[in-house]
Parts: C-alpha cells; sequence; structure tokens
C-alpha cells in the first residue's frame, strides 16, 4: 500500500484539513473583502492628495471625509442583520453594485466639495454589504480548529490589495488624470466583487438549519454580555486615530517630509495589516485572543511616538506606518473571534456589525478631534501624541475582555439563535 502524500496527511488532520477542506469559500470570501469598502483605506489617501491640490480644499475640510464613518452606525448593523437573514452572497451583490456606481459618480464630480462628500456618504451606505461584517460570516459557519488563521487569510484581502492598489493608481492618476483612476477603480472592484459572488457557495449546511434572528434577539444577546461592552470599547479607542491611517496618511507624511509620489508608504500601512492579520490570527488558535489583541493594539503607540518626534527619515517613517498597519490587521481578527467564540453563528454577522459600528464610531470621533487640531496648531503633531494614548487605553480594554467567560454555544455547527448562557 502506498505511503499518504503530504497533503492527504494535511487533510487528515484538524487544523490543516479544515482550511483546505473550505479552500473555495475562503478564497471566494477574501476576494470578495479584498475589492470592498476597505480598498478606500488604501486609496483614498492618494485621490485625496490629488483633489486637494487641484480644487484648492483646505485639509480642515478634507479631513471632515473621517466624519462620516458616524453614518456606519446604522449601515454596519444594517448590514449584519441583512446578512444573518438572507445570507452572504445576497448581500454582498448589494454592495459591489452600489459602491462601484459611486466611483464612477466620483469620476465625474465638479470641485465641490460638498458632491465629494455625498458621493462619499452613498458609497458608504452600500459599501458596508461589502466588509468584513458580511464576509466573516463565511468563517463563523465553516471553521473551528483553524478559526484564527481562517479569519486571517479572509481579512488580509484588503491590505492585500492595498498593498499594489496604490502602486497601480499612482501612475494612472499622475498620467491620466484622478478622474481616469476612480473609474478603473470602480471596474476592478465590480468584475472582482462579482466574481467572488459567483465562486462563494449559497450556503453551508448550518445556515440552512438556522432560525432567523429578530432584531429583538440580537440586542438582547449583547445587551447582557459585559464582554461585548468592553470589545466595542477597545474597538472605539484603537479606531481613534484611523483617519491618520486612511485619508489623512499622505498629507501627514508630506508634514514629516515626504514627496506626494512616494507611494510606497501607502503600500507599507497594508503590508503591515497583512503581517498584523496572519501573526494575529496564528496566535489566536494558540493562546487567548484577549491577550493575543491587546499586545497587537498597543504596537502603534511606538509608531506615533517617532512621527511625532525629530525621526523624518524615510525608514523611520515607513517602521512607524508599518507599525500602525499592525494594529489595523490584530484588531479586525480580534474582534471577529471573540464575537465568533462568544455568540452562535445565527447572529453573528449582527453581532459583529454592531461591534462595527462601535469602531466606525471611533474612526469618526477621531475625525472630528482633528480638525480643530489642525484648526489650532496646523499640525498633525498633537493628534499623533493624542493617538499614542487612546491606543494604550484600547489594550486596556482588551484585557478586560477576558475577565468573562466564554459563552458555551460557540461552536459554528450550532445554528440555533439560543441565547441562553451568553455571559
Amino acid at each position: 500500500m502506498n505511503a499518504p502524500s503530504k497533503v492527504q496527511q494535511w487533510q487528515e488532520t484538524p487544523y490543516m484539513g479544515e482550511l483546505i477542506r473550505h479552500a473555495r469559500p475562503l478564497f471566494a470570501a477574501t476576494l470578495g473583502i479584498g475589492f470592498g469598502l476597505s480598498i478606500n483605506n488604501y486609496t483614498s489617501s492618494l485621490f485625496g492628495a490629488h483633489l486637494v491640490r487641484e480644487f484648492g480644499w483646505s485639509r480642515e475640510d478634507f479631513s471632515l471625509i473621517g466624519t462620516f464613518a458616524v453614518f456606519m452606525l446604522i449601515s454596519l448593523p444594517l448590514a449584519g442583520w441583512v446578512t444573518d437573514r438572507i445570507g452572504v452572497r445576497k448581500s454582498a451583490l448589494i454592495g459591489v453594485i452600489g459602491m462601484g456606481l459611486a466611483y464612477f459618480a466620483q469620476a465625474r464630480m465638479n470641485g465641490d466639495i460638498r458632491v465629494f462628500f455625498t458621493i462619499n456618504f452613498v458609497q458608504m451606505m452600500f459599501g458596508s454589504f461589502v466588509t468584513s461584517t458580511v464576509y466573516n460570516r463565511v468563517v463563523a459557519e465553516r471553521f473551528v480548529t483553524a478559526r484564527g488563521i481562517a479569519f486571517a487569510i479572509i481579512m488580509s484581502g484588503p491590505p492585500l490589495v492595498g498593498a499594489f492598489a496604490p502602486l497601480t493608481l499612482e501612475p494612472v492618476v499622475s498620467q491620466y488624470g484622478w478622474r481616469v483612476g476612480y473609474q478603473m477603480l470602480g471596474v476592478i472592484c465590480i468584475v472582482c466583487g462579482l466574481i467572488a459572488i459567483a465562486i462563494l457557495p449559497p450556503h453551508s449546511e448550518s445556515q440552512k438549519a438556522e432560525e432567523k434572528p429578530s432584531l429583538g434577539t440580537v440586542f438582547k444577546a449583547v445587551r447582557g454580555s459585559p464582554a461585548f461592552w468592553w470589545l466595542a470599547l477597545a474597538m472605539f479607542f484603537c479606531n481613534l486615530p484611523q483617519a491618520l491611517g486612511s485619508s489623512q496618511m499622505m498629507l501627514m507624511l508630506m508634514e514629516n517630509g515626504a514627496k506626494i509620489s512616494d507611494a510606497w508608504y501607502l503600500s507599507a500601512y497594508p503590508a503591515g495589516v497583512v503581517a498584523g492579520r496572519f501573526l494575529t490570527g496564528a496566535a489566536m488558535d494558540k493562546w487567548p485572543a484577549h491577550i493575543v489583541g491587546a499586545i497587537g493594539l498597543a504596537l502603534p503607540a511606538i509608531g506615533f511616538v517617532v512621527l511625532a518626534g525629530p525621526w523624518d527619515a524615510p525608514m523611520a517613517l515607513g517602521f512607524a506606518v508599518l507599525l500602525m498597519g499592525l494594529a489595523q490587521g490584530a484588531e479586525g481578527d480580534v474582534a471577529a473571534y471573540i464575537v465568533a467564540r462568544r455568540f452562535p453563528v445565527a447572529i453573528f454577522s449582527s453581532t459583529v456589525g454592531l461591534i462595527g459600528a462601535a469602531t466606525a464610531f471611533g474612526a469618526s470621533a477621531g475625525s472630528m478631534m482633528m480638525r480643530p487640531m489642525l484648526q489650532q496648531w496646523d499640525s498633525f503633531t498633537p493628534f499623533i501624541i493624542f493617538s499614542a494614548v487612546v491606543t494604550i487605553l484600547s489594550a486596556v480594554f482588551m484585557i478586560a475582555v477576558g475577565r468573562e467567560k466564554a459563552a458555551p454555544s460557540s461552536r459554528p455547527d450550532i445554528g440555533a439563535v439560543g441565547i441562553a448562557g451568553i455571559d
């Protein structure tokens, strides 16, 4: 009898076998989320620098774009609840079409910043249906043993795409203009999003048997969970500096001596996110998620100190951006993992959507705080110092999550909505 091959040996292990068995939905979700709303985190700064220069918008006014995340307080929980009721594929289709069309609208806008804000609002509403709130359910439905690394694989989609997007778009925008850049981005997101939906299996076996949750069921479950509130606080505080990692990054780095053509900085950020995703995901499969998360969330404080200090050498700036990306990578994995451990899969996306609302509130509040600081000091340094402090606070709240016991009904093969025993 022939000895089993290495692949056959892997398939027989619970960890690798789970990953191989569900490779198709894992790839589909990774592709879908990679070309979803999160791509704006890695491209909006590039477009923003050109828009500010062409239309003469002030940095203070342009920074208001970050405050629009407050609308995700509504859109993310809604997207999560809809996903729990109709499934990932139908929900994602809403986002793919709506978000892609918004890019074409951006390509045709005039210099009125209010038009820019309106289009971004619409895109954010539709784009909530192509975020981790929707696609992470693919992992929650199917994975137990390799859950951490599976979340890492899916959520590495945006930073992997983001690592190449600025380098690809910058020459196009520089040669043909930002309007062509927006059109190109819209076509790519629609095509790749539809491919992901086509590849993704319609339902897992667990979802077919699930009771469709009501809003009352969801709110009853989270209201009585202390761990949910600690996690929401951690996500809120760690996302207060988010504007520095998206729309304002290039402007902040230019203040520290970078050039508008230095797109490699924008690629260093997603590279850090990818590293944070996989390091955190693999670690959570072996060690307590709240400890792993606290370490990941605290690291960017070092990067903020570098940015606020006199170290303006390219390597120092790149290192700081890399650390900022590490935290962004860690927080997404940790939040999804903890929700999957502590809540039934039938309300997974609804719960993740509520955590996403806390995340969006943090990002929006941070942008609101940044604007008066820029007006007062005409510098990003005060906000960078503030970011270092709140980053440490987020790690403290993550530690507090571990004080609460996990709910017994945390396996993804349990489809009932039952909430008994949830913290």
